[in-house]
């Protein structure tokens, strides 16, 4: 165990950081017999045709005929993805090529309806090693491509498709594997804005069954630890947030372990978790007892996702919840798992307003109107503010209830309300916070409204001093003189002295 709070100061600094010709395709290939496809599927063969530089070639077809092709050019504030689809070429049902005029970074329009086409898109790795668990990219020892960012968007609209059939052609030697089904290099997806592959020379699977779910971990290269150790920690913390949601995942659980580039130790890492799959990048140049530490600090915010916002069914901006809140969720199951200690606990917590107080704008936006703005000037609020939100909240709940509820608690009835089809995120999420009697003006206060959060005051109450010894050099220390009120709660939440 480290005995540093790089643990999650680490976490925090990471998440607002933020939180391939080898095998050509000639001509237009066929995938699957069309009267075994659903009528809304797509299909489309991505063919890896060289690493150096990085491309890959997509040939597809809609189950409908259209005249617009359209990309995502932005995600997660990574800008110009459209601008990398290139020789894009319409098809008619002779062979013969259409029109296509370009007007704008990935939108097309052709002069005549058509349903296959094929494209060129360049997957050079993203200037910034954080940005490569967000997006799709390829070198020469291995590569991750995400559908969402490849294919046009999936939706529910008449005349668009649901799902797709993807077939992958990768180099000799060099295997792949994803987070949906498959037959041999067959792979079908009734997700595709979620569907990942990860591929290369070195690419290793291992699945288990859980209490709650399935297991795999998909790792590429060479680690200081065994994919046993790494199942073992993901289990454990996959069973603990089912316990705490009373809710079991529906889709099976999937990991994607990647080297972070270069000789990096395990405090440079970037992760993303997307549908049912975690794709983390994480540094390995240290010994598997620090690179297996810093990996269980991680999952325990990462894996929760697969929970919140993943297997929510609520709608809107909500990401002060389910980044802030979970942020702290994820420090307390690090704390009840002992991959922290108490006073690592404190010290995040303090780092964290040390943060939140240097913020421009900290006292400007409620937590509401930061999250509407996550992507553009606003995004550490929604970690720092909603983080020290969520651990004054969890003290508040506690306190007055002697420790028989928690946010633990908020999140099993959010689930519950879930399973009921309610939808609109803020108002659900707002209704439950403030149900426990003396709570009721709680989100109005710390979510709904703007103005400075003033640690000090609220702590002081259970115990927790406030100490500075410069500005920027913040300290949470227990008192000296705690009555046993709280030191039954301080004991509640972890702290074992």
């Amino acid at each position: 165990m480290f005995k540093s709070v790089m643990h999650f100061s680490g976490l925090i600094a990471a998440r607002l950081a933020v939180w391939a010709a080898l095998f050509t395709v000639c001509g237009f290939l066929i995938l699957a017999n069309p009267s075994n496809v659903e009528a809304q599927t797509l299909q489309a063969r991505i063919s890896v045709t060289s690493v150096a530089p990085a491309r890959i070639r997509i040939d597809a077809e809609f189950p409908n005929a259209r005249s617009v092709l359209s990309f995502r050019n932005a995600y997660g504030g990574i800008l110009g993805l459209g601008e990398r689809i290139e020789v894009l070429e319409a098809i008619k049902a002779s062979g013969a090529s259409i029109a296509v005029q370009k007007l704008a970074p990935g939108e097309f329009q052709t002069s005549e309806m058509f349903t296959r086409f094929r494209y060129d898109v360049n997957v050079a790795e993203p200037a910034r090693p954080a940005q490569m668990s967000h997006v799709s990219w390829l070198n020469r020892e291995q590569g991750l491509l995400m559908l969402a960012d490849l294919l046009p968007p999936a939706t529910k609209d008449s005349g668009n498709f649901t799902s797709a059939l993807i077939t992958v052609d990768v180099p000799m030697g060099w295997t792949v594997a994803s987070n949906v089904k498959h037959e041999g290099s067959q792979f079908s997806s009734d997700d595709p804005e979620n569907a990942v592959f990860l591929m290369g020379p070195s690419v290793q699977e291992k699945s288990q069954r859980l209490a709650s779910t399935n297991l795999t971990i998909i790792s590429s290269g060479k680690w200081p630890f065994s994919l046993k150790d790494a199942t073992k920690i993901a289990g454990k913390l996959i069973e603990e947030y089912s316990r705490v949601t009373r809710f079991d995942l529906k889709r099976h659980t999937v990991l994607m372990l990647i080297p972070f580039p270069g000789e990096a130790g395990p405090e440079s890492w970037s992760a993303e978790t997307r549908g049912n799959d975690v794709v983390l990048l994480l540094g390995r140049n240290a010994s598997g007892k620090r690179v297996l530490s810093r990996l269980g600090i991680v999952l325990t915010h990462e894996l929760f996702h697969l929970w919140v916002p993943n297997s929510l069914k609520l709608d809107g901006d909500y990401d002060w919840f389910f980044e802030g809140f979970t942020l702290y969720q994820a420090l307390r199951t690090a704390l009840r798992q002992r991959l922290i200690s108490f006073n690592d606990y404190l010290e995040t917590i303090a780092r964290v307003y040390d943060s939140y107080l240097s913020a421009v704008d900290h006292d400007r936006l409620s937590l509401i109107e930061a999250s509407e703005r996550r992507w553009t000037t606003s995004s550490s609020l929604v970690y720092e503010k909603g983080m020290l939100v969520a651990f004054i909240y969890d003290l508040s709940l506690r306190n007055l209830t002697n420790c028989r509820a928690s946010l633990d608690d908020v999140y099993s009835e959010l689930f519950r309300l879930s399973a009921t089809g309610q939808g609109s995120a803020n108002e659900i999420i707002i209704k439950v916070l403030s149900e426990q009697r003396g709570m009721e003006s709680f989100a109005k206060d710390y979510v709904e409204s703007a103005g400075k959060i003033d640690l000090d005051s609220v702590v002081s109450l259970y115990g927790i001093q406030v100490q500075r010894a410069a500005p920027g050099a913040t300290k949470l220390a227990l008192s000296h003189n705690l009555n046993k009120s709280q030191r039954n709660l301080l004991g509640c939440i972890g702290n074992r002295k």
